[in-house]
C-alpha cells in the first residue's frame, strides 16, 4: 500500500471519529432540559394563575399625572396627561389585602416616580396607539410589581389619557 494512500485511510477515519463525537455530543446536549437553560437570565414574575375580573380587585389612584415623554421625531418635547390606577388581587385573606393595601398607599410617591420613570422613555408614536399604551400598562406593572416586592398588583390602567405633541 502506498504512503498517501495510507494518510488518506487515517484522515478519513479521524473525520469518522470526529463526526461521531460532535453527533453524540449533540443528542447529549438535547436530550438534556431546555427549561433550565432557555430562563436562565430572565427574571422570574409570579403571574395570576386565572384571569382576574374588576370584582376580584382593588383599585388605588396614584392621581392625576402629567408626565413628559422621550424626545420625539425634530427634539419635540411631547407630554402625556392621565390618571392611573393600580388594581391589587383581592381574592387573598382580608388581613393581608389590608396590610398591602396600606403599603402601597404609603408607597404612592414611590409608585408615582416609577410611572414617570417610564414615560420618559416612551415616545409619543408608542404611545397614541391602543398597543403602546398597553404594552406601557404591563411595563409600569411589572415594575411596581418588583419595587413592592409582591404579584399582588395584577393590573394598572390608564383613564383619561391623553398624549400632546410639543412645539
Amino acid at each position: 500500500m502506498d504512503k498517501s494512500k495510507l494518510m488518506m485511510i487515517i484522515i478519513i477515519a479521524l473525520l469518522v471519529l470526529l463526526l461521531g463525537t460532535v453527533i453524540g455530543v449533540g443528542v447529549y446536549l438535547i436530550s438534556l432540559s431546555n427549561d433550565d437553560a432557555a430562563h436562565f437570565n430572565e427574571p422570574q414574575r409570579v403571574e395570576v394563575t386565572h384571569d382576574l375580573t374588576p370584582s376580584d380587585m382593588v383599585f388605588i389612584s396614584l392621581g392625576e399625572m402629567t408626565a413628559n415623554l422621550a424626545l420625539g421625531p425634530n427634539n419635540r418635547s411631547d407630554n402625556a396627561w392621565l390618571e392611573v390606577s393600580v388594581g391589587l388581587n383581592a381574592t387573598i385573606e382580608e388581613a393581608e389585602l389590608e396590610e398591602f393595601y396600606g403599603v402601597v398607599t404609603r408607597g404612592i410617591p414611590v409608585a408615582r416616580a416609577e410611572v414617570f420613570n417610564v414615560f420618559v422613555t416612551r415616545t409619543y408614536e408608542e404611545l397614541r396607539t391602543l398597543e403602546g399604551r398597553q404594552a406601557t400598562e404591563e411595563i409600569i406593572k411589572y415594575r411596581l410589581q418588583e419595587v413592592f416586592a409582591s404579584n399582588l398588583i395584577v393590573d394598572v390602567s390608564f383613564s383619561n389619557f391623553n398624549a400632546v405633541r410639543g412645539r
